[in-house]
């Protein structure tokens, strides 16, 4: 979503940040094992939050994330908001740190997954191939201890662009970094099936885990989160993340309205089958 996730990367800066600050972790992650079936306990049912927000964060605080059937939660890393990633954590959630500008270079020690860049492919927000193929050796060298967890950028152009596009970035990489673990798409406005074409297409080119680290479908919410979560056949394996929370992030696609109250698509998102969440 430009809205939020909007920031993308300039090359020079962002080598300047990671080779200045060096790696920011200390302790890996436990291992992910990844696989065209998903995890071993199924995909992760996530949400984006935005931790840096006051408003957003006291809305989406770990517990009540916990109870309400969270597994995960993706946001962009900050140096700042560790203490809450901490909280995060400790709360059970699987936590996926996306590494933008406004990152500075930061990688949270107990990130669970790792997500460099965001929406290269959009054309508010691009990277060339070749840019971001830059960005992500740095990342993926500078930080080994994070193998089996690196998820390359968001895409959101759909279909065969995303195709080449991502296959454009494998060529860049050109054997300098090991290729991404998991690939993430955005199906924004699509329909349950027409994003399970986008899935197939991305399996059937990389064979490799595809994931939705942001959608929102507020018409056919049930069949969209199945299409993504069902065990015995989604599509989104690993991971699958609605964008967003709280209308706190982004006004008109939250879970919550400004003032916190549930909306209509709380109630459709949490009360599809439980085999799909």
């Amino acid at each position: 979503m430009k809205r939020y996730f909007k920031e993308t990367f300039r090359t020079s800066f962002a080598i300047a940040l990671v080779l200045f600050l060096g790696p920011a972790c200390s302790t890996p992650p436990e291992p992910v094992t990844v696989g065209r079936l998903g995890a071993a306990d199924g995909s992760i049912f996530g949400v984006n939050i935005d931790p840096s927000n006051d408003a957003a964060w006291s809305q989406s605080q770990p517990r009540r994330l916990v109870d309400e059937g969270f597994r995960g939660v993706r946001f962009v890393s900050r140096r700042s908001i560790q203490g809450r990633i901490d909280a995060l954590h400790a709360a059970g959630l699987k936590v996926m740190a996306v590494i933008t500008d406004e990152s500075g270079g930061y990688v949270p020690w107990n990130a669970d997954f790792l997500q460099i860049g965001n929406e290269p492919d959009d054309r508010g927000t691009y990277l060339s191939p070749e840019a971001y193929a830059d960005l992500w050796v740095i990342y993926r060298n500078t930080y080994p201890q994070f193998a089996g967890s690196f998820v390359m950028a968001g895409l959101d152009s759909g279909g065969e662009n995303a195709v080449d596009y991502a296959s454009s970035v494998f060529a860049a990489i050109a054997g300098r970094a090991p290729l991404p673990d998991v690939l993430a798409i955005h199906p924004y406005a699509k329909t349950p099936s027409g994003a399970a074409g986008d899935f197939d297409l991305m399996w059937n080119a990389f064979g490799r885990p595809v994931i939705a680290t942001e959608w929102h479908n507020a018409n056919d919410t049930w069949n969209f989160q199945c299409m993504l979560g069902n065990p015995s056949d989604g599509r989104s394996t690993i991971w699958n993340s609605s964008f967003c929370y709280t209308d706190a992030m982004v006004s008109g696609f939250g879970l919550r309205d400004l003032a916190g109250n549930p909306k209509s698509l709380y109630y459709s998102l949490l009360s599809s089958p439980s085999d799909c969440r």
